[in-house]
């Protein structure tokens, strides 16, 4: 795709297979390619391996995770997309024994991508609906 709007689609592609094939699929390898180096989340510099080490946690936490993006909308640089999160509670979460439960939860990140890579992630996940959901 060339022309305008040919920026934003790529980058709204990018977000998803992180989503989908990193968050959901597992895929740690895939964080090289998509994040930058000097990657920052909320501000602080993780690199690549800030986003590995949260899917690798949170994983091991909730198995068979999938991810569901609902909604995005991209603008120059910047791709938000809202999505929605389900798991299995298989291993401790946030102090919380494994409970078996199925949980689901959503979430909004917002990316800024330069040459094809994200290089800064500011997001909001309704963990604490989350955690309601496993002390029920």
């Amino acid at each position: 795709m060339t022309g305008p709007g040919a920026g934003t689609e790529a980058n709204k592609a990018l977000a998803r297979r992180w989503l989908q094939e990193g968050w959901g699929g597992g895929d740690l390898d895939l964080a090289g390619e998509v994040f930058a180096p000097g990657f920052t989340l909320r501000g602080r510099r993780v690199g690549p391996d800030g986003p590995r080490r949260s899917v690798s946690g949170v994983r091991a936490a909730f198995a068979g995770l999938a991810i569901t993006v609902d909604l995005q909308v991209a603008e120059g640089d910047l791709v938000v997309t809202h999505f929605t999160a389900t798991g299995r509670h298989v291993g401790e979460y946030r102090g919380i024994a494994p409970t078996g439960r199925t949980v689901t939860a959503s979430g909004i990140q917002i990316w800024t991508v330069h040459n094809g890579r994200a290089i800064a992630d500011v997001n909001v996940f309704d963990e604490w609906g989350m955690v309601e959901q496993l002390r029920a």
